[in-house]
């Protein structure tokens, strides 16, 4: 794999906090694990647990919706959904609490395939590429922007970053992290799971709480998907190891959150409260939910 690295040498989370019941992310590079590339005579065919699969060709074509009032909230009736792309929230609270929780959910929901299918087409395009004995400039150039992304230069690492999870698990943070949509970093930055920002040119929000005598800031998206695609971003390069090797080995939500135990400073406490939050909320059967075909 030294061409690889060649080519890479050319071409040259984990701290919280809350504020309204609302806890924040910070994107960690503690997890970082940089090194020795496979041979590229090995193929990388290492996935105990085997995705649902989706287009790995095309991108799903969003349909971006802004909302009025919950009442422009699809509620879908089939497990086929359409890919709608919410690029604003509004307040759910003063909807019926069995309402509210179905419509919470039915908001976050087609974000998440949307970000999941997109990974699905990276990775699988990586994959490509790293199996191939003449990969072309443009795909060395692309493979160089995931190992940036991910923080790794190790194909194998990179492929297990780049996996996505079941839907449960993202439906039961995102309702838990955003207090139900009521925190005001959802409402005025589309920020579901407060994902903390560095960067004073990019959009984001100042919290009204500072850490060691400092403002802290989080960011601000365009749409749902968007800080979708952050936060899996965000668990495939931070201080998740032990959760991305069990992800690519099981795909029970129920076992799989209790590998989360860093997301949180509750530890434990926090991977019981989502586990009980799944079974509670039958987030289960979300997890058999696709995107319409026909927009991919």
């Amino acid at each position: 794999m030294i061409k690889y690295f060649l080519i890479f040498i050319a071409i040259t989370i984990t701290s919280f906090c809350k504020e309204e019941g609302y806890f924040f992310i910070e994107n960690s590079m503690g997890d970082y694990n940089g090194g020795a590339t496979l041979s590229s005579s090995e193929v990388i065919e290492m996935d105990f647990h085997q995705e649902k699969k989706v287009s790995s060709v095309k991108f799903v074509k969003p349909v971006n919706k802004r909302i009025h009032s919950p009442k422009d909230i699809t509620i879908f009736k089939d497990k086929e959904i359409k890919p709608i792309n919410y690029v604003n929230t509004v307040s759910l609270d003063k909807l019926q609490v069995s309402e509210k929780k179905q419509t919470f959910f039915h908001m976050i929901l087609p974000a998440i395939l949307i970000s999941k299918q997109k990974f699905k087409v990276l990775r699988t395009r990586a994959k490509n590429i790293i199996n191939s004995n003449n990969p072309s400039a443009k795909d060395l150039a692309f493979l160089d922007e995931m190992y940036k992304k991910f923080k790794t230069t190790d194909n194998q690492e990179l492929l297990l970053r780049m996996k996505t999870h079941p839907v449960s698990i993202v439906l039961a943070q995102a309702a838990i992290e955003s207090a139900w949509g009521e925190s005001r970093f959802f409402k005025q930055g589309n920020n579901i799971f407060g994902m903390w920002s560095y960067n004073k040119n990019e959009p984001r929000i100042r919290a009204k709480k500072s850490r060691n005598g400092k403002y802290v800031y989080v960011k601000k998206y365009k749409s749902l998907s968007d800080a979708i695609d952050d936060y899996f971003i965000t668990i495939g390069r931070g201080a998740y190891k032990s959760f991305r090797k069990h992800r690519n080995i099981t795909d029970d939500p129920l076992q799989l959150v209790q590998y989360l135990v860093n997301y949180c400073e509750l530890k434990d406490k926090y991977t019981k409260k989502l586990k009980r939050f799944i079974i509670k909320n039958r987030l289960t059967r979300f997890d058999d939910y696709e995107l319409d075909k026909q927009y991919i």
